[in-house]
């Protein structure tokens, strides 16, 4: 016996959807009396059958999905429609609520913040006095959570880390325990992707603010709702401003990568061996490269047109390789994930070839991928960032940063890191170096791997020019590119 075919429509990503019909699909929310339908599914007389015995049938309805299911034209006068924009019915305690599981999924930008009023109702949550607190999702070793906790409680904040799984599964507990002022998510460390917890958290008064430390596309494209354009959002990078705000996000600005001056300071140990070294500290890939762009490609051509430029003087950066791919549309679309993925491979490229430039001084701290791409390099283990590091920036002579290309307008930690340790820095040249001071800029940059080799033999010859350059250097940083500083901004942003 052939199965009944199930309707389909598109959801709130464009994307088609089967819409199921049985019971089963029909979740008890709690209270009682009337019912009120959270979504009616797709055949309103079976309700009838599933719930008998009801004189009326109160239901909420998303007007996307009324659109493309005709049955809901002529409804029986049994169904009374309340408006989701009616604030009577979220004090009106004598409902029996019941959810139309699917809704989740298909439109959840819409019955997200429903529900979490529905269920924060039931609760005394909102009734909290809230405390001058800042939850963070992640744990201790995790991106900047513990400069960030830090610089927060300098700022007279006390904070709590909370792994992201317990912030996603045990919300609703969490607020009962405390109601803090912020949630600050990093490339939103926390948030699922239908965006319920950071309803539920705005619909009891939390702030919640997403800082992008990465590409933004490449972590908004594993968020299947749109509910991430309500979320105010900070990103280290200035480029994708205009193209998020084309995609409908709110609130928007921009926050770079600072330091920690408690971990970068001159006052570090003895790092021997390094006094007329240049170094570069980073890995040859990021973790987990593979899986994460599963499926994307980097041809022999692709390949060539990247040295092509390199060799032309041009950094094929992000920017580039999606006017190259002429990708058009970012959200909710996978394809931006594959010129990410050719901008990736071309940050290989680029930072090769830079430190194939640096010549025989060069000594690379880093993992083994470092052996297949500089055969020569004078290689040696990955190091700790918060207590090794710290002394071999000190104690080099010159410090090479390459930013990489999947950040147009992107820096990194290295622009902040070294000066601030009292070590000296050459960085390629980005549009982001304008936060700084230009005369500093142009006396340690370089737009080209080639440029490379008369820079270096020039401030190796010059170890007091590197001080004086050095000092000054440290002196912008420490005054306006520490982590205290973004919490300012991150604090003005927000209120």
């Amino acid at each position: 016996m052939q199965r009944p075919q199930r309707i389909r429509i598109k959801n709130e990503s464009g994307k088609l959807q089967s819409l199921p019909d049985g019971k089963e699909y029909f979740q008890e929310l709690g209270g009682s009396g009337d019912i009120l339908f959270l979504g009616i599914g797709p055949n309103p007389d079976l309700l009838t059958e599933f719930f008998p015995d009801e004189s009326y049938y109160y239901y909420i309805e998303c007007p996307e999905y009324e659109k493309q299911i005709p049955s809901l034209l002529a409804l029986p006068a049994k169904f009374k429609k309340i408006q989701s924009y009616d604030a009577t019915f979220f004090n009106k305690n004598s409902f029996r609520l019941i959810l139309y599981t699917p809704n989740k999924r298909l439109f959840p930008s819409f019955w997200e913040p429903i529900t979490s009023k529905l269920t924060l109702n039931k609760t005394e949550i909102c009734s909290k006095i809230q405390s001058k607190s800042v939850w963070i999702p992640g744990n201790d070793h995790s991106l900047l959570v513990p400069e960030i906790s830090k610089a927060f409680a300098r700022a007279d904040f006390t904070y709590r880390v909370i792994a992201p799984d317990a912030m996603r599964r045990n919300m609703l507990s969490l607020l009962k325990q405390e109601l803090p002022e912020i949630v600050f998510s990093i490339n939103f460390n926390g948030l699922d992707n239908s965006g319920e917890t950071f309803f539920l958290l705005r619909e009891a008064g939390v702030k919640v603010v997403v800082w992008m430390v990465d590409n933004p596309f490449h972590v908004i494209s594993g968020i299947k709702s749109a509910y991430w354009k309500e979320v105010p959002m900070l990103i280290t990078d200035d480029w994708f401003i205009k193209p998020l705000r084309k995609l409908g996000a709110t609130k928007i600005g921009h926050l770079p990568l600072a330091t920690d001056p408690d971990i970068f300071n001159p006052n570090v140990p003895l790092y021997p061996g390094l006094d007329n070294r240049i170094v570069f500290a980073g890995r040859s890939s990021f973790p987990k490269k593979v899986k994460f762009f599963a499926g994307c490609e980097f041809s022999s051509k692709d390949e060539r047109d990247a040295v092509y430029a390199i060799n032309s003087g041009i950094k094929p950066n992000f920017e580039w390789w999606i006017n190259r791919d002429d990708i058009t549309s970012f959200w909710p679309e996978p394809n931006v994930r594959s010129s990410g993925f050719r901008a990736e491979q071309t940050g290989t490229i680029w930072r090769t070839e830079t430190l194939k430039f640096a010549g025989s001084n060069l000594t690379v701290f880093g993992d083994e991928g470092w052996r297949e791409l500089l055969p020569d390099v004078d290689l040696r283990k990955p190091i700790d960032y918060y207590t090794v590091l710290p002394a071999v920036y000190t104690n080099s002579a010159i410090v090479l940063n390459m930013t990489s290309p999947l950040l147009p307008n992107g820096l990194t930690q290295r622009n902040f890191d070294v000066w601030a340790a009292g070590g000296f820095l050459l960085t390629d040249q980005t549009p982001g170096l304008s936060i700084f001071p230009e005369e500093l800029v142009k006396e340690c940059s370089f737009s080209t791997p080639s440029e490379l080799p008369e820079l270096c033999d020039k401030y190796l010859a010059d170890p007091q020019r590197r001080i004086e350059l050095s000092k000054k250097w440290r002196e912008v940083i420490l005054k306006d590119h520490t982590y205290q500083n973004r919490i300012r901004n991150i604090l003005n942003f927000i209120n």
